[in-house]
């Protein structure tokens, strides 16, 4: 194999490109911007993972979106800035666009992560390097369930890793990441402002902002060492209600940008359409597979189905689970992800009739615990 042709393969075992593997060049301001609404219970852990970070922080900004609990109570307490909205935002977006548009964020970065997620000591300096690329537009982590007890949280945590390392490493590779998540994500702060900040015309801020800077042409990097750990939901209910704002701000933001993404970023306009070909494709083989188990009285067909989609997802799983000293625990957590497997792709087709079909546009954010 030829030198250029391993270098194209080596985003499969996990290595990165040379520029992430340098140090940054200068040092940065950093500001981190935490927005919360009745996070009492996690925000201590929050803003000690971001105190506890290996590069200099000038600032943490937590941004009280009139919570009627202790959060504010709580920040106040530990040293950091709090300020609190006017009145209750309603979402994410606007909170953090309350903060940016009041010229609150002084520094070159700012990084964005949510109330109930803990960073690593070293996340934030893991994701530096990447900005001696002038193109950078923002870094995203990578994302670890901080708890793993429940079904839905193991199979969040199998979920996350194959899709990790598998599709989000593939669109690091290509440069074209779908999503720089809002759990944990750093943005060069004159570049969000100069786009108006974060938008709030759909439920996911994260993609709205990330293909706006990537049709400009920046670069939307994942670092697969910048972890960070965000308390997943732990019930189905929540599971199913968070999933179905995921994936509603995602036709909300298909809606929106499809027409550009065609003329101005056609590898992101075919990370998008495969990622709604993967969405649909896992239900439609369930459903050949069931129908030609019932018209030939064997369900052959309908074990081999779900046996070539667990082998695949265990693969990459397992193999990322050696990576981050986590097999075992990845291996315990296989079954539980057909469960949500399962739920996923029936809140998949449920939400895209509801957004693109009934109409019926989500306008409420739903929390994930």
């Amino acid at each position: 194999m030829s030198k250029n042709n391993l270098a194209s393969w080596r985003w499969w075992l996990g290595f990165q490109e040379r520029l992430v593997r340098e140090k940054p060049i200068r040092s940065y301001g950093i500001t981190i911007m935490i927005p919360v609404y009745n996070e009492e219970k996690s925000i201590a852990e929050t803003i000690n993972g971001a105190l506890s970070q290996t590069v200099a922080i000038e600032e943490i900004i937590v941004v009280d979106d009139c919570s009627s609990d202790r959060t504010g109570e709580i920040a106040r307490s530990m040293g950091v800035t709090v300020i609190r909205t006017d009145s209750n935002q309603g979402t994410k977006a606007t909170a953090q666009k309350y903060v940016l548009e009041r010229g609150f964020v002084k520094t070159e970065l700012f990084i964005t992560i949510d109330g109930d997620t803990l960073l690593a000591p070293d996340a934030v300096e893991r994701t530096l390097p990447y900005f001696n690329d002038p193109m950078t537009g923002s870094v995203c982590g990578y994302v670890i369930p901080a708890k793993i007890e429940t079904v839905w949280e193991r199979g969040r945590f199998v979920e996350y890793l194959f899709s990790l390392s598998l599709f989000k490493m593939a669109q690091n590779h290509i440069g074209a990441v779908m999503v720089s998540s809002g759990c944990f994500t750093v943005f060069k702060t004159a570049l969000v402002e100069e786009l108006g900040g974060f938008n709030t015309r759909t439920m996911a801020e994260d993609m709205d902002l990330t293909w706006e800077l990537s049709m400009r042409g920046y670069r939307i990097y994942c670092d697969n060492n910048a972890f960070c750990y965000p308390y997943d939901p732990p019930t189905g209910k929540i599971f199913v209600a968070q999933l179905d704002r995921w994936y509603r701000s995602f036709f909300q933001n298909m809606a929106i940008h499809w027409k550009d993404l065609l003329k101005r970023d056609r590898k992101l306009a075919a990370v998008a359409m495969g990622y709604m070909f993967d969405g649909g494709l896992f239900l439609i083989v369930l459903m050949w597979a069931i129908l030609y188990a019932v018209l030939h009285l064997t369900f052959t067909s309908l074990l081999m189905a779900l046996a070539l989609d667990t082998a695949i997802v265990a693969t990459f799983a397992l193999i990322e689970g050696i990576r981050i000293g986590r097999f075992w625990q990845v291996l315990v957590c296989l079954p539980s992800y057909q469960v949500t497997r399962s739920v996923t792709m029936f809140v998949f087709w449920r939400s895209m009739w509801k957004e693109w079909i009934a109409k019926d546009t989500l306008k409420v954010w739903v929390k994930g615990h």
